[in-house]
């Protein structure tokens, strides 16, 4: 029993996407952030240049044509929004490119746009301390308590590292003047985070398969789970037979609503019964209803009462029965038999007083 309870079936289509709605989704927050202060890091890069001449200009403005004001008097607010404009046009790009790559990062890893309102439900068995100290002693916690610690580790060591190698350019930094200094603690900086980088890359990448592992394993279902699934899609066994046994009654019914119609019935006479259709400009008869037993007792019944001739010819009521299907028409191989029949029928008409 305790084999069978094991989770060893890789989850199915139904229980992903069930997840899916639940907002349970692999994501690696590793890779995210790599990624967001990678892209930032390149888009200082990039203006970092431009920041100086921008405050200059900023400067140049204040001292040039006075601080700005509305209505010609100068107000505080005004000087507080020009500060701020002049500070987005510097830290905008970095912070839009940020943004983007964040959202464009998340859309790769969860596959596209994702609204899950089952993941914004309160769950009150979350504010149980005893839930919270079990949910801390599982795997994945203690798995994320060991990343943030190797991060630190990674960050500290590359640290140590690069200050103790540049330990003279940093004492020859009091000889340089603000220009120099500011290159120099740049490839400095360049230097730290590319070395850390790498390093926080591999753990990224090694997270993102480990999340993406942990959470098919997560999903994992017992042999009887995928039974119980498979059972609920296709539909319990007995309400589809129940469906088939009303489909059939109704299929029923509707034929039985054509006998009426009928040239005449052909029977066995009480094991087949066959009701053909011939009218003007028919290629040939058409059978409307058939059966065997007590739909064929049933067809020869209603015939009866709607005063349908009724002839019996066992050998062409089997052969109608197991040739023709339901609304079609008779093969050519029963062309003779058949218009004998229908021969005798209209005879029989004309004779009728």
């Amino acid at each position: 029993m305790a084999g069978a309870q094991e989770r060893t079936e890789k989850p199915t289509g139904k229980r992903l996407a069930e997840a899916r709605r639940k907002g349970n989704v692999p994501k690696s927050h590793e890779l995210t952030s790599f990624t967001v202060l990678t892209a930032g890091f390149v888009a200082a890069s990039l203006q970092l240049p431009k920041i100086p001449g921008q405050f200059r200009a900023m400067l140049d403005r204040f001292w040039t044509h006075g601080f700005p004001s509305w209505d010609g008097v100068f107000t505080g607010n005004a000087l507080v929004v020009s500060i701020f404009q002049t500070f987005f046009l510097m830290a905008g790009p970095v912070i839009a490119t940020a943004l983007v790559t964040a959202l464009a990062v998340n859309l790769v890893q969860l596959k596209g746009f994702l609204f899950a309102p089952k993941a914004l439900e309160p769950k009150f068995s979350k504010l149980n301390p005893l839930s919270g100290l079990k949910r801390y002693a599982q795997v994945r916690f203690l798995v994320e308590t060991a990343k943030s610690f190797l991060k630190i580790l990674i960050v500290g060591g590359v640290l140590y590292t690069v200050f103790q190698s540049e330990q003279e350019s940093l004492a020859a930094l009091v000889h340089v003047d603000l220009s120099g200094i500011g290159r120099e603690t740049g490839r400095i900086v360049f230097r730290f985070v590319w070395k850390a980088g790498a390093f926080i890359f591999v753990l990224a990448v090694l997270d993102f398969v480990y999340q993406r592992r942990q959470y098919i394993k997560d999903l994992m279902m017992t042999k009887q789970e995928v039974k119980e699934e498979h059972k609920q899609s296709e539909g319990n066994p007995q309400i589809k037979a129940r469906i088939r046994s009303i489909q059939r009654t109704l299929a029923r019914q509707r034929m039985m609503a054509h006998v009426p119609k009928a040239t005449v019935v052909i029977t066995n006479p009480t094991h087949y019964a066959v009701a053909l259709l011939y009218k003007e400009g028919f290629q040939a008869p058409k059978v409307i209803a058939k059966g065997m037993n007590l739909i064929a007792q049933n067809i020869i019944r209603v015939a009866r009462e709607h005063k349908v001739p009724v002839v019996q010819n066992p050998p062409l009521a089997r052969a109608l029965y197991h040739q023709v299907k339901l609304d079609q028409v008779i093969p050519e191989t029963l062309y003779r038999a058949v218009a004998k029949v229908l021969a005798y029928v209209y005879q029989q008409r004309r004779l009728r007083p």
